[in-house]
């Protein structure tokens, strides 16, 4: 069991460093999005060690999205990207705070749309703005 996980792990680090930027952001809202979801049914079965550790695995993700903004080639696409990221985080901080799971769907909602424009731009192969 430990060498498939070992291999699963080294499959998916491969998959990381060998994708291109798209690809990466994909994964990063894959990651993000399960995460939500596993912070989500911590809050709801009472595991608050469960829903805060993937609440902060979340939040950093999406932190690092929102870091790797490129303002200058991205320009209003960036800008509408870094409002929506930290619209985000402040919502998992009131999740937090609160303990509230639609804080949580709210989020789930806007990475869902994001993501679904990244894949559906990666999918028909559209040049990319480097917004992201």
């Amino acid at each position: 069991m430990t060498s498939t996980k070992s291999a699963i792990h080294h499959y998916q680090q491969t998959q990381f460093t060998t994708s291109d930027r798209g690809h990466i952001l994909l994964l990063m809202f894959d990651g993000g999005l399960r995460f939500l979801g596993l912070a989500r049914r911590g809050l709801e079965q009472g595991d608050l060690v469960q829903f805060g550790h993937n609440l902060g695995r979340a939040q950093a993700v999406i932190a690092e999205l929102l870091h790797t903004l490129d303002h200058k080639a991205g320009g209003e696409i960036a800008r509408n990207l870094e409002r929506l990221y930290r619209f985000m985080l402040g919502r998992l901080t009131e999740a937090n705070l609160t303990k509230n799971a639609q804080y949580i769907t709210d989020v789930v909602r806007v990475l869902e749309t994001i993501a679904g424009a990244y894949r559906e731009i990666i999918e028909q192969k559209v040049p990319q703005v480097d917004a992201a």
